[in-house]
């Protein structure tokens, strides 16, 4: 069975982006960046994990699902990846602690052999479940940023084409693709009380994980000051809010409210995103048109 998922090559010219490429928003483009760092490792760890559950997928449609999945997420990891090399280096920003402490979470602490520990076979069915049920987890949020960046008004402030298109063409995917993580969750055999526990764990890494590659990308950033580039100020803080003011992040409280959306009982991710504004975006994609 063919899935209805479509992995798709994309083309970008990082030649002419800038680091502020929401112009008059230099914090906006800093939040956004940073997830490139997050998610090169992050959806390579996605795609390791689902190539372990696929040998208990026997569904047909589910287990095709998987594996456009898979395929998506592969580009995904690898055009952000390209966007380092190609932008953000060429414009000296790197990565530092905030990519080191990424690798040590996604290869070594959440791998098969969590640490180097080789697991009891009692217990492998259900670490490979609950790294399923995190993906699932992250997976909600990406979904949700991506019906956030389709609506985001970036354009209005100056946004470089490139990398909004960068941003969009990704959130769009997460979106058309949005249910496959929830549903091999199910299929294994996860329940509601894990996925609490594992929305308990997720969101509040995700935040840390968030703050951490801002600030790393802030503190190369000549136009801010030592005091702007501290996680727990005030000026850190106020720099978010003005960004979400603008409409070109998410508010901080947003993070929280779509946490607890995924724990209610009734909970499906194909309720919280619209698949066809998804294909809309993707149909129009510049890095899209340019590999087809």
């Amino acid at each position: 069975m063919k899935s209805t998922i479509i992995p798709r090559n994309v083309k970008f010219d990082w030649s002419q982006s800038e680091l502020h490429w929401i112009r008059d928003d230099a914090f906006s483009s800093h939040w956004a960046n940073e997830f490139s760092y997050l998610l090169t490792q992050g959806e390579k760890f996605f795609c390791r994990v689902f190539r372990e559950a696929l040998p208990l997928v026997e569904d047909p449609k589910l287990r095709a699902d998987v594996e456009a999945f898979i395929k998506q997420e592969a580009v995904h990891s690898r055009a952000h990846h390209d966007s380092i090399e190609g932008y953000l280096k060429r414009l000296g920003i790197d990565g530092g602690d905030f990519e080191r402490h990424n690798a040590v979470l996604f290869d070594r602490l959440l791998a098969k052999d969590p640490a180097g520990i080789k697991l009891p076979k009692s217990l492998q069915r259900q670490w490979l479940v609950m790294r399923v049920g995190i993906v699932a987890a992250v997976e909600h949020f990406t979904s949700a940023l991506g019906t956030f960046v389709l609506e985001a008004k970036w354009d209005e402030h100056g946004a470089d084409p490139v990398v909004a298109d960068l941003f969009r063409w990704h959130g769009a995917e997460e979106m058309e693709h949005r249910n496959v993580a929830y549903d091999l969750y199910c299929y294994l055999g996860g329940k509601w009380p894990l996925r609490t526990l594992l929305m308990a764990m997720v969101y509040p890494l995700m935040m840390e994980r968030a703050t951490s590659g801002i600030v790393q990308l802030m503190r190369q950033d000549p136009i801010y000051s030592k005091a702007d580039t501290k996680r727990f100020s005030a000026k850190f803080w106020n720099h978010w809010h003005r960004s979400a003011d603008r409409g070109n992040t998410p508010k901080v409280r947003w993070f929280g409210l779509h946490a607890l959306r995924f724990l209610r009982a009734g909970y499906h991710p194909e309720y919280e995103a619209s698949t066809e504004q998804a294909l809309r975006y993707i149909a129009s994609s510049p890095a899209v048109l340019a590999a087809a």
